[in-house]
């Protein structure tokens, strides 16, 4: 009897493993990868985040008129810190995801994954679709 508790009792680390994700390489895994690597980036940059939400209704609204002049121009996108924002994802976490996804023969979109979480911190949606349109700068070869 013993023997069976000390048993199931190695068995827990490996069978909690396994239960924490789905299957590798499924298109649930790689979503929920890309989820886990995109909430880390979010953790580290809420400030900024934060400051593009409440900066991007001004800038592209009719007070700040950008969307009229440029929308996607680098200065307009400078002058938000969107352009920051898009740069350390590109370098940092972009990266991440297609390392960990380049096994399961995977093509994330970076341009997407990134818009997407900008609609998901609550940034304007003229902010996200100007920031969206410069997907090059993000979508970064393998």
């Amino acid at each position: 009897m013993m023997k069976s508790i000390a048993v199931a009792m190695m068995a827990l680390p490996v069978l909690s493993a396994c239960a924490t994700g789905p299957q590798p390489c499924t298109s649930e895994w790689v979503q929920w990868k890309t989820e886990r690597i995109v909430g880390q980036f979010v953790a580290d940059h809420r400030s900024e985040i934060g400051k593009l939400r409440d900066i991007a209704p001004v800038m592209f609204g009719p007070e700040g008129g950008l969307q009229d002049i440029a929308p996607t121009s680098m200065m307009v996108l400078t002058a938000i810190g969107a352009l920051d924002l898009v740069l350390e994802f590109g370098n940092d976490t972009w990266p991440q995801i297609t390392d960990a996804v380049a096994e399961c023969a995977a093509e994330p979109d970076a341009a997407y994954i990134f818009a997407n979480m900008l609609r998901d911190q609550g940034i304007d949606e003229r902010a996200v679709v100007a920031i969206e349109r410069l997907g090059a700068l993000v979508d970064m070869a393998r």
